[in-house]
């Protein structure tokens, strides 16, 4: 079983969407994310948007290492984040990279399987 921190399962929690009514989709997850980043971490993601992408990248980044399920052996998952931060795709065509990278490791834990592995409650 993986050990996730209170902090780990909300990050999950909104990218499955459990906590749309508090954190409503925005149009993307950068925007979406921005309410509860400000309310865990006392710090306005607007304002210090850099330091906001950079603390989220990471942050994400070290939650899907935790949790993925990638048995491709090929680590298709993590060329597939930093394929998004090079190059625009159809779904995300934001101009800035690491916000691309962002909304694809987003979209890894929102798809990521829970069941036996890890718990949300």
């Amino acid at each position: 079983m993986i050990e996730l921190s209170k902090t780990d399962k909300q990050w999950i929690l909104l990218f499955k969407f459990h906590l749309k009514d508090k954190y409503p989709m925005k149009g993307n997850w950068i925007e979406t994310m921005k309410p509860m980043f400000e309310e865990l971490y006392g710090w306005s993601a607007d304002e210090f948007h850099v330091d906001y992408c950079n603390c989220m990248f990471q942050r994400l980044l070290e939650l899907w290492l935790k949790i993925q399920d990638d048995k491709s052996g090929t680590n298709l998952q993590l060329r597939e984040i930093f394929s998004a931060a090079f190059y625009k795709g159809i779904s995300d065509t934001s101009e800035v990279p690491i916000e691309r990278a962002i909304c694809r490791l987003a979209g890894l834990i929102q798809n990521n399987r829970v069941k036996d592995r890890y718990k949300l409650d």
